[in-house]
């Protein structure tokens, strides 16, 4: 447990000034692994643990998201997952490029930011978790050979997309060589193979694909989020907006209440979410009417350390931070 916290604790720098998280798409922790810690094992069936990612082999690997109806994105802040084989826990990461395409990559898409040769890579840390994989001369569940990092890009000038559907593409280097840049897969508990994953990839010499393994396509994780003061307003008539209130109290150790107010009717979600993008609570997710609600918080299952909560519905998507102390 005290392994898993100080892990938390060195992540949430990564989220410590995000006022607004548009996208958390991850799935990671399945089993328990070498010390107690979190380990992402492969989905049964699978022949490896992630996609290669090295900008040295010209592999770049995509994966999409949509803004939704109503909606305009304005961010400078995208995380991405990886590992090199053989790696300690210090991050091995040294680059990162970034593009975003307004369709997908081969199949239409066009690259609307970011080119090849720009290094975006703000900064990396260790997760805490393991990928593994249950073959015993790889180490199985126990293994430390795949240490994932979070790598936080810095976006500059901060793209600003309208509702539709986009491509995040990316591709990574490390300090060394020995081993390539891996993007682990997402995978949910069960060591299930989420649906509906629709990533690429792209080899030297050949043509964008759909990244699959065994017949299964994979998905890859990832958030982008804004920091406070840079998200846009969501096209709503009047300029009406939703306010999402700081949890009382904060820090808090059992239960916490939260405020917001609605600016217009519509369908609603209020969740919870770890710093690695997951969620663990969804406090509502329905049809509410305008106006001021307030949801009771029990975090009495949850370890302590940092978290944040997400408002969604039509006036807008808005975010904090709160902290779970035991």
């Amino acid at each position: 447990m005290k392994q898993l916290i100080a892990a938390l604790c060195i992540i949430a720098a990564f989220h410590a000034n995000a006022q607004t998280v548009y996208l958390a798409d991850t799935a990671f922790v399945t089993d328990v692994g070498i010390g107690g810690a979190p380990t992402s094992c492969k989905t049964n069936g699978m022949m490896y643990n992630g996609l290669s990612m090295e900008r040295t082999e010209f592999i770049w690997l995509a994966d999409a998201f949509t803004v939704p109806s109503g909606e305009t994105w304005v961010f400078d802040t995208v995380i991405v997952y990886g590992y090199q084989f053989g790696s300690t826990t210090t991050s091995p990461f040294m680059s990162c490029n970034l593009q975003i395409y307004n369709g997908a990559p081969g199949l239409g898409g066009s690259v609307i930011w970011g080119d090849t040769i720009t290094n975006v890579l703000k900064g990396a840390a260790f997760t805490g978790i393991y990928k593994v994989d249950t073959i015993a001369a790889n180490g199985g569940l126990m293994s430390d050979k795949r240490p994932i990092m979070a790598l936080k890009l810095h976006l500059s000038p901060a793209p600003s997309l309208t509702a539709g559907t986009y491509w995040l593409s990316w591709s990574a280097t490390c300090a060394s060589t020995f081993n390539p840049a891996v993007c682990p897969y997402k995978v949910l508990p069960g060591r299930l193979n989420p649906p509906g994953q629709v990533s690429r990839i792209l080899y030297p010499g050949s043509s964008w694909q759909y990244a699959t393994d065994n017949g299964l396509n994979i998905g890859l994780n990832k958030i982008i989020k804004a920091k406070a003061g840079l998200a846009a307003l969501p096209a709503i008539a009047g300029n009406a907006r939703n306010t999402l209130s700081q949890n009382i109290p904060n820090p808090f150790s059992n239960t916490t209440e939260i405020t917001y107010n609605l600016a217009v009717a519509g369908d609603v979600t209020l969740a919870v979410y770890n710093i690695l993008g997951q969620v663990v609570a969804t406090l509502a997710n329905g049809h509410m009417s305008a106006g001021t609600h307030s949801i009771t918080f029990n975090a009495n299952n949850l370890p302590p350390g940092s978290y944040y909560y997400k408002l969604s519905a039509p006036a807008g998507a808005e975010s904090k931070q709160m902290v779970v102390m035991k």
